[in-house]
């Protein structure tokens, strides 16, 4: 397996978070602030200065993977540290592992996990 450098590695939040963040921006032509409010919808508190910034940083490349999407996609399930806080975060991810949606829940639920469903089928 080949060594992966993670160029998301001095960042508070995962890169799935990151990306998902920056294909808002891009894909539905929002502004940061209106980014900042639809990832706070998704349970994840971040500034609409954080969301330049990843835009800035990470445009170029989470701009060009997301021009190749194949329909199909998983769905899978972490539980992981964010801002200090553990968290669970439930990923639809395509055949080519980037990021289509993402939610983020303090408990595990179904109907958290159902509803992220719904949204994830809604959006793709």
């Amino acid at each position: 397996m080949a060594n992966k450098e993670r160029i998301d590695k001095q960042h508070r939040y995962p890169w799935a978070v990151i990306e998902t963040a920056v294909q808002f921006y891009f894909q539905q032509n929002m502004t940061f602030r209106s980014v900042s409010e639809k990832m706070l919808s998704h349970g994840v508190e971040v500034s609409h200065k954080t969301i330049y910034e990843w835009v800035q940083k990470f445009g170029d490349n989470v701009d060009k993977k997301s021009r190749k999407r194949i329909p199909s996609y998983d769905v899978e399930e972490s539980y992981i540290k964010c801002n200090g806080d553990w968290k669970y975060m439930y990923r639809a991810r395509d055949r080519q592992d980037s990021t289509l949606s993402i939610c983020m829940r303090e408990k595990k639920n179904l109907t958290s996990a159902k509803s992220f469903f719904k949204k994830s089928l809604e959006a793709n």
